[in-house]
């Protein structure tokens, strides 16, 4: 009730006392005590109740919005627990499961209705993760890591927290941190120390040495002109290294330029295989394009950046297929998209090797054994080349024998949707 109303209530009690006093100064005898009586009694009952009804109210209301504020407090602080990218376990000092966000269920595999009570305990003896959750002594505010492999092969680094909400209850609080990416990255980063250095370093050792041979006191013309040419070659590998390295960085910086035209792919894959003979000559490989009878293989995309997708993949199958082996490129139409094949007959891929194909600096251990020169890098380009394109890039063993099929797809022309990302 505001100081208005408070005002009006006493100016309306004022008004009747005067309005009562004005009676009896004007008509002294008329009324009896009584009555002087009941014409102020009533008015001010009428009036405490009127009063005593709008403290109520309010007084309710301020409840209610008490109550309501409550309510939204417990929503918005259960939705923030729920959105968490951190899982919360809570769990008493036996490991029954009192409660778990979202983010927990997802790393955990085990939704919060399954694990409530004993079934936790059944659960826990078949997942040894959630055991190490639930079951591990820690001290407060310990971190503790914990690491597996998973169905499909890759390692999960979690980090593990410990905080006690209620002692006396007994009640744990065990916060779930997945550091996988950022374990991630710092094995990418040493790799990628370790893997520039050496490939840097083994190019420039090389034309340091054959410097010094050309102006050696026994170096004549003929042994000049190899070491010039020993130059000439690793330099164009450092500026190939230099080239795939700034390309990553603009594709991971979204600057990766594309000139959006209409492309015959067979047209395309006809000139890179042209490109490639000197190549696969010096290694007696044929490569043998079969070309699609129908001419309608045309697609919407950069011409430079799918050519070199195409050349990738063919200059990969050259170099892992043995001397007179065999390489067979096709075009396919696939529902709405062209699809690209290269199938050798080389070494092939290992089967831990697939999953990680087309991640950067990746080289699969038979790769290296045959080449110790490569930089991993290739097939993390294609792919990205590809995806901005609206495709996809894969590999598949041959089922016909030793080898490789590399493949990517991209939408025919007239099912393309434009996009200003691609256009830039």
């Amino acid at each position: 009730m505001n100081k208005k109303k408070i005002l009006g209530v006493i100016g309306g009690v004022a008004a009747l006392a005067f309005l009562n006093a004005a009676l009896s100064s004007l008509y002294p005898g008329n009324f009896s005590f009584f009555a002087y009586i009941l014409f102020i009694i009533i008015p001010l009952i009428a009036v405490v109740i009127i009063v005593f009804t709008k403290f109520s109210v309010l007084f309710l209301n301020r409840i209610s919005e008490k109550e309501e504020e409550g309510l939204v407090l417990e929503r918005r602080q259960k939705e923030i627990v729920e959105n968490m990218i951190e899982g919360l376990v809570v769990h008493d000092k036996d490991g029954r499961v009192l409660s778990v966000n979202s983010a927990a269920e997802n790393f955990i595999g085990v939704t919060e209705k399954d694990l409530k009570g004993d079934g936790a305990f059944k659960i826990a003896a078949k997942n040894s993760f959630l055991a190490n959750v639930l079951k591990k002594e820690m001290k407060e505010k310990e971190e503790m890591e914990y690491s597996f492999v998973n169905e499909t092969g890759q390692e999960l680094y979690y980090l593990i927290i410990k905080v006690t909400l209620n002692e006396e209850k007994g009640e744990i609080l065990k916060i779930i941190r997945d550091v996988s990416r950022v374990k991630y990255l710092d094995k990418m980063k040493t790799e990628y120390v370790t893997i520039m250095s050496h490939k840097f370093l083994t190019p420039l050792t090389n034309i340091k040495w054959a410097a010094g041979e050309i102006i050696g006191k026994d170096a004549n013309k003929e042994k000049q002109e190899k070491n010039l040419n020993n130059i000439i070659n690793n330099a164009d590998k450092l500026v190939k290294l230099t080239s795939d390295l700034l390309d990553i960085t603009d594709i991971e910086e979204g600057l990766f330029g594309y000139k959006m035209e209409d492309l015959d792919m067979s047209e395309l894959v006809t000139q890179m295989a042209a490109s490639a003979k000197e190549e696969s000559d010096l290694k007696e490989i044929k490569v043998t394009y079969h070309s699609p009878a129908d001419s309608n293989y045309i697609v919407r995309g950069d011409k430079s950046r799918i050519g070199a997708a195409v050349a990738n993949y063919l200059t990969n199958s050259i170099k892992y297929t043995p001397v007179k082996g065999k390489i067979d490129l096709y075009l396919e139409k696939a529902g709405e998209f062209i699809k690209f094949v290269v199938k050798d007959s080389g070494m092939g891929v290992s089967p831990e090797a697939v999953s990680s194909l087309f991640t950067k600096f990746f080289r699969d251990k038979k790769a290296k054994e045959a080449h110790t020169e490569g930089s991993g890098l290739g097939l993390f380009i294609v792919k990205n080349i590809i995806k901005r394109h609206g495709g996809d890039a894969g590999f598949q063993p041959r089922e016909d024998g030793p080898g490789s099929v590399f493949y990517f797809t991209l939408p025919v022309a007239n099912t393309v949707i434009e996009k200003k990302s691609l256009a830039s």
